[in-house]
């Protein structure tokens, strides 16, 4: 397996209450959300799901194919890329709503000696941190070709290569932010969303997976040919790392945003981003592209109507634009 060197450009890759439950799926999707599922494969994706929350109904909906003769299906998981920083910044505000972190913490002063930097846990949720992305820089490329793409790549060793300062956009944010999550609650990032997220909210389908990929795993295809299935995780890590569903995504969406903490992430802007449509709704979403997988997770305001679209094999501007087209009809 080769590592495509679009890797370079890559980075468009609490427990109060438990969420309602999910509204049944009707097993006819309506046909708007097939439609879309059907556009985006003949626009080049292998498989697609659309999942497309209002109130009390779901519509879901699959084409393509999940590997080589498999069809997709609404309940395929996927690589949800940085649509996993929704998780990771969520799991931050409980820290910090219970006392053991502060958005006005300094991050050399909860991890001393890590990085240079003076840079806060709010600058980093909302990437104004100054520190560079270390998916962007061509030594870690090139680190990652004979095979180490597939090794287990510790977070202090992603932090070799972000030694320099940028401003924008920077997984390397939320891989801090994950050693921070680790230091404060004294358990490793997967137990915690567990613990705190998945488990509670009955997002079965959510993980941080090990080794073992789960097997209904889409495959994505990268252009060049290359199955990016196997992927180690460890790579993007609290960034970019989770596997889920649509509709789990959804439903994530659908809890946060109806909770105080889904307000605090709109407001600071941690782990998501707000923007008006050209329909004029105003909404909060997060794509997610790691090559071979492109989604887009989108939740109105009042966390009422939510919009999942995931690509195996496809482009992050189709994913978006279907995801647009659907919040605004729905």
């Amino acid at each position: 397996m080769r590592i495509p060197a679009v890797l370079a450009l890559l980075c468009a890759v609490a427990c109060s209450s438990p969420v309602p439950r999910t509204p049944s799926v009707r097993p006819s999707p309506a046909p708007a959300v097939q439609a879309e599922a059907t556009r985006l494969v003949e626009a080049g994706s292998s498989g697609a799901v659309v999942h497309v929350r209002k109130g009390d109904q779901t519509w879901q909906a699959a084409a393509g194919q999940a590997d080589t003769g498999v069809p997709m299906r609404t309940d395929h998981r996927f690589r949800i890329a940085s649509i996993t920083k929704t998780f990771t910044a969520t799991l931050v505000l409980q820290q910090v709503e219970e006392g053991r972190l502060a958005l006005t913490d300094r991050v050399g002063k909860v991890l001393p000696g890590v990085i240079k930097t003076k840079a806060t846990v709010a600058d980093l949720l909302r990437h104004t941190s100054g520190i560079s992305d270390y998916l962007r820089d061509e030594r870690f490329v090139k680190a990652l070709g004979n095979g180490a793409h597939l090794r287990h790549w510790p977070p202090r060793e992603l932090l070799k290569y972000a030694d320099k300062e940028a401003q924008g956009y920077s997984n390397t944010n939320f891989i801090l932010l994950g050693m921070i999550l680790e230091k404060v609650s004294r358990k490793p990032y997967r137990e915690l969303l567990r613990e705190r997220i998945t488990g509670p909210q009955g997002l079965t389908a959510t993980e941080l997976p090990t080794d073992d990929l789960p097997k209904d795993l889409a495959h994505g295809v990268h252009t060049d040919g290359v199955d990016n299935a196997e992927l180690d995780s460890s790579i993007f890590w609290t960034a970019g790392g989770l596997i889920s569903t649509a509709a789990d995504v959804s439903s994530f969406y659908h809890w946060v945003f109806t909770q105080t903490l889904g307000r605090q992430l709109q407001t600071g802007g941690f782990g998501i981003f707000a923007e008006t449509l050209r329909c004029g709704r105003r909404v909060f979403s997060h794509s997610g592209w790691i090559f071979g997988y492109s989604g887009m997770a989108m939740s109105s305001a009042d966390g009422e109507t939510e919009v999942v679209v995931q690509l195996a094999s496809g482009q992050p501007a189709d994913a978006i634009a279907a995801a647009e087209r659907l919040m605004c009809a729905a």
